[in-house]
């Protein structure tokens, strides 16, 4: 099979954008890679590299924020909705909210406004910082605006103001509590935030089902609903959530279908004032968009979602408002993060001298396949655990030792990939092995980049979460290493040391692998997770830059000062009357 596919004679821009994951169907026309190799923002006519866009501002770290990127996302959304409704004979409304939480910061809720004037984009709030936020809005039109957060008297005075300004207020209820509190203000319209029975994969499952955070059980409902017999009449909105990222499709229809239920089952059991139908925001972002059905990948995209949701709601004599919530979808693409390299070291030991083992030579000389290189391995594994807990070495067998190692290393990678080299279907033998794949897929180096994982991607930490990265020059250039990205942190939580290669370019064996180290970082129609990225060894004095791509979503909320280190200057990018606005925001931030 794959003697047969290696027909590709060289690096080129396209490979480039297969392994850096820049075929995206969000961000890949404007995110995307000049002739050149240099990554570049293509808005309009102009296509801006993003490593100029720093060197000239003398930033070695910055978000770069492209809000033309939001705009794209609202458009899609409502143009998806559109023309799917026509499809199923539609016939109710769709009301796009955003969901505040997701990023609350003043230039994203003012790109929400702007560019959702015409749709009547509406918001989502949970809290009273929130509202306050929002207040600047109060007078500038009415919107939709959904309340699900706790309710106090606090908060109800904000959302009289909004409801006195023209603004459609809904408010979730939860429990006694809020109904309680409600009671005092029977102007306002309620909607009944429920559980589901489903409980989908993902990061935050535990945010679904009976025992999740938010929203009643049926049976709680239908206790509250003898003593406050007004929610009956009040309740205009059926709110159900699954949890964030809901990366199988199977999962997401399964819910979508039991959003379905639940509502016509209220509808005949005393609440037919329900006439909206809000899903949650369980629609998953591919911060990996090759479709694989991974937690990075979702196996579905925006169209699957809709249409789905209008084939079955379509069913109903009364098509109900449809509520759209998806807000990881509206801004994730909009900032990027970019930092330079500012210090490369080894990622393990290192030959200090030239070393020549006549014991390591021999072993590999008798190696003629991966199985011969596998007993090899597994050998050397034993010798090195033993002599670890029997000897305690001087400086100078250490450093030997040390030299040892490397050499050893370096001459099983290069036997790897002289073997796959001339029998390419060896790779599997090598894949299929835990030792041999850590083996050939581990970083070489440690790239420290001038920034804080800590406050720039906090959810690379909190939750793991995967960020593509890219480097910002050189694209058109097969990569050398592979590397783990350190941050300046002093915790050893501040790395990167995972990236997923997805390529399906055929391409000549010798290409899978990394220039300098021999790493592999790629097969052909396969799914690898590596323990490093990609990239290039800088030429001496270049600025070398990697941006960390779709940050735009709960990272700015969720930032942190770990060793003070935080506070990025931004670059913000807008177009108006077809020209592009360059808007430079200084923080003072606490870099190098």
């Amino acid at each position: 099979m794959y003697e047969k596919e290696m027909n590709r004679e060289e690096w080129d821009i396209n490979v480039a954008k297969e392994l850096w994951g820049l075929n995206h169907s969000i961000r890949g026309s404007i995110i995307t890679v000049d002739e050149e190799g240099y990554l570049v923002i293509s808005l309009g006519e102009q296509k801006i590299r993003v490593k100029n866009l720093l060197e000239k501002h003398g930033f070695d770290v910055a978000y770069i924020r492209v809000l033309p990127l939001i705009e794209r996302a609202i458009r899609t959304v409502y143009e998806a909705f559109t023309e799917l409704a026509k499809v199923h004979g539609f016939k109710g409304s769709l009301q796009p909210v955003f969901p505040m939480k997701v990023n609350p910061i003043e230039v994203v809720i003012d790109a929400i406004w702007r560019y959702g004037e015409k749709y009547k984009w509406g918001f989502n709030t949970g809290s009273l910082g929130e509202l306050e936020l929002l207040s600047k809005y109060l007078e500038k039109g009415g919107r939709i605006l959904i309340y699900d957060g706790v309710v106090s008297d606090s908060v109800m005075k904000i959302l009289v103001r909004f409801k006195e300004n023209g603004w459609r207020v809904i408010i979730d209820v939860e429990s006694e509590h809020d109904l309680d509190i409600l009671s005092k203000y029977p102007e306002f319209e309620i909607g009944l935030r429920i559980k589901p029975l489903f409980r989908p994969g993902g990061k935050w499952a535990h945010s679904a089902g009976l025992e999740g955070k938010f929203g009643l059980t049926v049976n709680t409902l239908v206790k509250l609903r003898e003593e406050y017999k007004w929610i009956e009449e009040r309740g205009r909105l059926l709110h159900i959530h699954p949890g964030s990222q809901i990366y199988k499709w199977s999962d997401m229809e399964a819910f979508i279908n039991e959003v379905y239920n639940i509502f016509t089952q209220l509808q005949s059991h005393g609440f037919p004032s329900i006439e909206i139908v809000d899903l949650g925001g369980g629609l998953a972002y591919p911060y990996l968009d090759t479709r694989d059905g991974t937690i990075e990948s979702p196996d579905y995209g925006l169209i699957e979602y809709f249409n789905h949701i209008l084939k079955i709601f379509s069913r109903l004599e009364k098509h109900p408002t449809l509520v759209y919530e998806g807000g990881r979808y509206i801004v994730s693409a909009h900032r990027i993060l970019v930092a330079k390299v500012v210090d490369i070291r080894p990622y393990s030991t290192e030959q200090a001298q030239s070393l020549r083992s006549a014991q390591v030579e021999d072993f590999l000389s008798n190696v003629r396949s991966i199985d011969d290189l596998k007993k090899l391995v597994n050998e050397y594994k034993k010798y090195i655990h033993k002599s670890k807990q029997v000897h305690q070495y001087t400086l100078e067998e250490r450093e030997l030792a040390e030299d040892v190692v490397s050499k050893v290393r370096d001459e099983l990678l290069a036997k790897i990939y002289e073997l796959v080299r001339n029998k390419p279907s060896q790779i599997e033998s090598v894949i299929n092995d835990p030792l041999l794949y850590k083996l050939v897929t581990s970083p070489s180096k440690r790239y420290i980049l001038n920034f804080s994982i800590f406050a720039d991607i906090p959810d690379s930490v909190l939750v793991n979460q995967y960020f593509q990265a890219v480097p910002a020059q050189r694209l058109n250039e097969k990569p050398d290493v592979l590397a783990v990205l350190g941050d300046l942190t002093c915790d050893s939580m501040g790395e990167i040391n995972e990236y997923i290669s997805h390529v399906k370019t055929p391409l000549e064996a010798s290409d899978w692998f990394t220039k300098m180290d021999l790493r592999l970082m790629l097969i052909p129609g396969r799914r690898l997770k590596l323990g490093g990225v990609p990239l290039h060894l800088p030429i001496k004095g270049e600025n070398y830059y990697i941006a960390i791509l779709d940050t735009g979503a709960y990272q700015d909320p969720l930032a942190m000062k770990h060793n003070l280190i935080y506070g990025a200057p931004e670059i913000i990018l807008d177009e108006k009357d077809g020209e592009v606005e360059v808007k430079i925001i200084e923080k003072n931030g606490k870099y190098l």
